[in-house]
């Protein structure tokens, strides 16, 4: 493309791909069905259907059909002496509000309320989010001299404190290193790490079905969570801009187009994380008991307990997939899931979405599972 005014070539392609990349498909994929959320097609052809009785005489030979467009105007209906107007054959209704929003279209419109939420009780009026922070990712280190000694993050308690992360540090040429030994998987994780370029949601309901049909509530909350993940994840990568890993090392080689934001935190990682979070508050039974939580024992000769959960594993997968690509680092996805437990408490004090007990969307979302035991 030469200028803001050139023509397209094959990069602005690219670009398509990576604006799908970074966003999942909010509303006919997750929905599973080209028909969407069990409404109608996307195009609906109207033509010239014929009436159903003939004008012409008894004859079959001479007869003929009026044709009728949409409203039809056969059988000709009469206002006194006059023909029906077209917009008179039926009758109009009065509608206080739009009741049709798709799952994804109403997390957009959630976005506004989220973003602008504050709850400071200083009065500043600042908005919740902006508070947010992550530690900054590990500077590059790959130039003689450099003596930057990384990033070491803080322990972060998940949701539930089922998943802690651990104090670790992220050293700039250890990722690197990790990511070029993990090369040798990407066959293995290829056809799936490319459909999660496009879908999110929908490995979530491979592991617990559930549709727009059969849960409607979650699956909003699932959009919900989706784009609030996009918009923290870009606001941070916008302050760090962080490069890819692939800008740094040559022997990469990304199998996919890199995408053409910034590396930390991982998007993905904050999306899979953030659904994942929410899902768990929701996927609960009538005796309270998680439905996506098993307890084990630990491996002798430790004698403790090891909570494994499908939708944290899940979401670990889905951003170790990125790193299995070499577009993202270990700690993009660190960042990511830190990201994400952070934004799921703004979430819940959207008037939207709610505590539970509320009534909003998150009470909603839980009763569609309360009879799973």
């Amino acid at each position: 493309m030469t200028g803001s005014a050139g023509s397209f070539g094959p990069f602005d392609a690219r670009d398509a791909r990576d604006a799908r990349d970074a966003r999942d498909a909010r509303d006919a994929r997750d929905a599973r069905g080209d028909a969407g959320y069990g409404g109608s097609p996307s195009y609906l052809s109207l033509g010239i259907s014929p009436h159903t009785e003939p004008e012409g005489g008894t004859n079959v030979e001479d007869q003929w059909w009026a044709g009728n467009q949409w409203p039809p105007t056969h059988p000709v209906g009469y206002s006194g002496s006059e023909p029906v107007h077209l917009h008179a054959i039926y009758r109009s209704f009065s509608q206080d509000s739009f009741r049709n929003w798709s799952p994804g279209n109403r997390a957009i419109a959630f976005l506004s309320e989220f973003v602008s939420l504050s709850s400071a009780a200083d009065g500043t009026g600042a908005p919740d989010w902006t508070g947010l922070v992550l530690p900054p990712p590990a500077v590059n280190q790959m130039f003689p001299g450099s003596t930057e000694p990384g990033t070491r993050f803080d322990d972060v308690d998940a949701t539930d404190g089922l998943v802690e992360l651990d104090a670790a540090d992220f050293k700039l040429q250890d990722e690197l290193k990790e990511l070029i030994g993990l090369i040798e998987y990407r066959d293995g994780v290829m056809a799936e790490a490319l459909q999660q370029r496009g879908t999110i949601i929908g490995y979530y309901q491979g592991i617990l079905p559930f549709t727009y049909l059969s849960h409607p509530y979650t699956v909003q909350l699932c959009h919900m969570a989706l784009v609030v993940a996009q918009f923290l994840a870009f606001s941070f990568k916008k302050g760090f801009d962080r490069p890819r890993p692939s800008q740094l090392h040559p022997g990469l080689a990304p199998p996919i187009d890199v995408p053409q934001h910034a590396s930390y935190p991982s998007a993905h990682a904050t999306e899979a994380w953030c659904i994942a979070y929410c899902l768990n508050e929701v996927m609960v039974d009538s005796n309270d008991n998680k439905l996506m939580e098993t307890t084990h024992k630990e491996a002798p000769p430790a004698t403790g307990d090891l909570k494994r959960n499908a939708l944290f594993d899940m979401a670990t997968r889905i951003s170790r997939n990125r790193e299995v690509l070499g577009v993202h680092y270990p700690s993009d996805s660190r960042a990511g899931q830190q990201l994400a437990n952070a934004a799921v408490p703004i979430m819940k004090r959207c008037n939207t979405i709610g505590d539970l007990g509320d009534g909003a969307l998150l009470d909603r979302a839980r009763n569609e599972w309360s009879d799973l035991a």
